[in-house]
């Protein structure tokens, strides 16, 4: 399972964004190139690279129904990872770690999922979802997991901000898993 992405300070992220928006402008104050998502301080999520080419913010925006303007992404061994945030807090937050692997079904039922979680049926070979509890200044989260037809394990965590219920996490579910299903397609 890969490693928690451990947050340094609150607003990591939104800092290392600011100070690299500046790159996808022009001197004659052309738009950046990157659609409509892209302004000096929104670069599309896929300009980070490693797994937030598997994202876009369009797409989790009308998904979710959770805003997000920046991205960011890092690899350790062959595992690849993706957050997003706003601009100005460090959560809600989405996380997405693609892991290639040589578990079958069988392996990934009895290892990876994680106990009481919920199966998620037309997501990959398999797939199970689960309810995450608050903590750490983060309100509750949920968590879609699935191992993928083209052998990887793929993980998708939303996060909420803190003061969330337990029933908004409850209720982004399908939400997430509808999220998951477009990940899955686009990771082919």
């Amino acid at each position: 399972m890969p490693a928690p992405i451990r947050r340094t300070a609150p607003g990591w992220l939104a800092v290392a964004v600011f100070l690299l928006a500046g790159c996808g402008s022009s001197a004659d104050g052309a738009a950046p190139v990157g659609g409509a998502d892209a302004s000096p301080t929104r670069l599309p999520a896929e300009y980070a690279g490693g797994a937030c080419q598997l994202l876009n913010y369009q797409v989790v925006e009308s998904t979710l129904g959770a805003r997000f303007d920046v991205a960011a992404s890092a690899q350790q061994q062959d595992t690849y990872t993706c957050v997003l945030q706003p601009a100005k807090a460090d959560y809600p937050d989405l996380l997405l770690s693609v892991t290639p692997t040589d578990a079958d079904v069988s392996v990934f039922k009895s290892t990876v999922v994680p106990d009481g979680a919920s199966r998620v049926s037309d997501l990959g070979l398999t797939g199970y979802s689960t309810l995450l509890k608050a903590g750490g200044g983060a309100g509750p989260g949920v968590e879609v997991g699935w191992l993928s037809g083209n052998s990887r394990l793929i993980v998708l965590r939303y996060t909420l901000a803190s003061g969330a219920a337990a029933g908004d996490a409850k209720a982004a579910v399908p939400k997430l898993v509808a999220l998951a299903k477009k990940v899955d397609q686009s990771s082919l």
